[in-house]
């Protein structure tokens, strides 16, 4: 297909409903969550979080909103780019992409993230693309969506 850019967005907002974003909000919260957890074991504090902390975390994952300025708040602007409903200047872009792939990619002791291949075909990573590159990078996985639907 040939797209549009009103088309794609349109696309991408039947795709990226609030569901689909909560689950993937979930879904980061708890790789996030069990890294901490392995990290706190590292250095040996394995039970470093307070109770009310755990309760606190508990009620983010829940109902997948953390105020403040968090990875939370930065996978939100992505979805909302993704889905056109949002307009960010390059620099505020930036900062929400780069607090992403830092959170999830890189490993103590790198100066820069490694984002592996398979990371670009979730949800959250199709979000990035579009926040980084334009709409137009995700036109061919639009077309395999439709070709799919069409079965």
């Amino acid at each position: 297909m040939n797209w549009t850019k009103e088309q794609a967005y349109a696309k991408l907002q039947d795709i990226y409903t609030d569901r689909v974003m909560q689950d993937e909000k979930r879904r980061i919260f708890q790789q996030v969550y069990r890294h901490l957890h392995e990290h706190l074991g590292d250095l040996a504090v394995p039970s470093g979080l307070t109770e009310q902390t755990e309760k606190q975390l508990k009620f983010f994952k829940e109902y997948t909103f953390m105020p403040g300025d968090n990875l939370f708040q930065s996978m939100r602007f992505v979805f909302f780019l993704a889905r056109g409903e949002r307009r960010g200047d390059q620099a505020e872009t930036e900062q929400h992409l780069n607090r992403i792939y830092k959170a999830l990619f890189q490993p103590a002791g790198l100066k820069n993230p490694y984002i592996p291949d398979t990371f670009w075909e979730t949800p959250l990573g199709v979000a990035c693309l579009v926040a980084e590159h334009g709409v137009e990078a995700v036109y061919p996985m639009l077309d395999e969506i439709l070709e799919v639907e069409k079965v």
